[in-house]
């Protein structure tokens, strides 16, 4: 008997959704996205528990990218906590002459940050992405990069070109001058 074919396709990426404070979290799901024939669905793992949002092709408005400096805020910190560790390696070497181990652990430790920064820069740009629909906006907490948010987006734009059907460029344009006059008048 042939194997049915699936139903639904992974999308790269995966990301965690914090509830309550940031620095404090609540609850912390893992999400990921799918893809189906007509939709997206996304799922928000939390313990042993799953929430499931279905997003039609046809209902979606607008899938919102922003990028974020978070990715460069998190070297920094990691590059500066190698750096003070690094220090600390000289200083253990200056006179009266510590004990060899003193020197490893923090020059195992300065290495250890130098990693995660290099991991950090290898994962690339950060972004935050939303998708509208006429109902609500919801964050796509598995899209927080923008390797991931692009290689996603490229798998569902036929997708949604399909259900939607595209605009002309000519049609677009007139649009966009038409939206450009209005903010343009009640500004003035």
């Amino acid at each position: 008997m042939p194997k049915a074919p699936k139903e639904y396709q992974r999308l790269p990426g995966r990301g965690s959704l914090v509830e309550g404070n940031r620095w404090l979290a609540v609850t912390r799901s893992l999400c990921t996205v799918w893809m189906a024939r007509d939709h997206l669905l996304l799922i928000s793992r939390t313990g042993y528990t799953e929430t499931y949002k279905r997003f039609y092709f046809r209902d979606i408005q607008a899938v919102i990218i922003r990028k974020t400096a978070a990715a460069f805020v998190w070297n920094i910190i990691l590059i500066i906590l190698a750096l003070l560790f690094f220090v600390l390696v000289v200083w253990a070497t200056a006179p009266p002459a510590r004990h060899y181990w003193d020197r490893l652990i923090w020059a195992s430790i300065g290495g250890f940050f130098v990693f995660l920064a290099l991991f950090n820069l290898w994962r690339g740009a950060t972004c935050v992405t939303h998708i509208k629909t006429a109902v609500q906006t919801e964050r796509l907490a598995a899209w927080n990069r923008m390797r991931a948010t692009r290689k996603g987006m490229a798998m569902i734009r036929p997708r949604l070109l399909e259900a939607q059907g595209g605009l002309p460029p000519q049609e677009l344009r007139a649009r966009l001058e038409e939206r450009i006059i209005r903010q343009n008048s009640l500004t003035h």
